[in-house]
Order: C-alpha cells, then sequence, then structure tokens
C-alpha cells in the first residue's frame, strides 16, 4: 500500500493508554467520560483542520511510556488502542474503526525524556 497526500497527526502528552484490563473494571459511564476527556485532547492537540479522508486510512498509534510505567504485551497494547480509536471516530478522523476502513498499526517505545505522551499520524492508503 502507498500513502497519499492528506494526513493528520496529533501528540498528546502527559497522556497514556488505559489498558483493557482496567476498562473491563470501569462503569460505562465513566469510560463515556475517559472518551470525550480524549477527543477534547485529540482536538486541541491535533492538526486542525481535521481533513475529510476516504478509506482505507492507515492509523499508527505510538506509546511513549516513561518513568514507572511498563511496556504492554501485544493484545493489551492493540486492545489499549479501543478508546482513543472510537474517539477518534467520534470527532471525525475515522470514519470506522472497522478492518475494512483502517489499517492499524499500534508500538510502544520506552520515552528518551522520562515523559509519557502518544503519538498519532493517520493517512490515506491505495492499494497497488
Amino acid at each position: 500500500m502507498t500513502t497519499s497526500g492528506k494526513s493528520w497527526s496529533a501528540t498528546i502528552p502527559d497522556f497514556d493508554l488505559t489498558s483493557p484490563n482496567k476498562l473491563l473494571r470501569m462503569h460505562f459511564a465513566q469510560r463515556a467520560r475517559l472518551k470525550k476527556a480524549i477527543e477534547i485532547q485529540l482536538v486541541g492537540f491535533g492538526d486542525a483542520p481535521i481533513p475529510e479522508m476516504i478509506p482505507k486510512i492507515r492509523v499508527e498509534i505510538t506509546r511513549h511510556y516513561g518513568y514507572r510505567k511498563r511496556e504492554f504485551d501485544l493484545d493489551n497494547l492493540y486492545g489499549s488502542a479501543k478508546l482513543l480509536l472510537d474517539a477518534m471516530r467520534g470527532i471525525g478522523v475515522i470514519p470506522d474503526d472497522t478492518p475494512k476502513h483502517i489499517d492499524l498499526c499500534v508500538e510502544q517505545k520506552k520515552s528518551p525524556d522520562k515523559s509519557t505522551f502518544v503519538t498519532i499520524h493517520t493517512c490515506e492508503c491505495r492499494s497497488m
């Protein structure tokens, strides 16, 4: 797949992805408030305006974990992106979070300065 011109990026400082283990124990109203807070951060720290992209959209999420944080295993890493993807769908960055609409890549790195933050990059892709 190759990428075309439209893209959108955001870096959310002092933010960490929520493990599915924590999400499963949250009350649904608490999850809804957390999703709304993530939407506000995406709008505040993301590129403006949000371009209208057509599927298939490449979504790259990188978790930079810092001081007193541990690396997630792979299934928890991808599961922790669920709330973030729902928030991205809520503000119109992606039309839907199905494999038909997005090509998802989630990774994690140790933060160089001990801070915890998340970077998101999206771009349109087309088949070769």
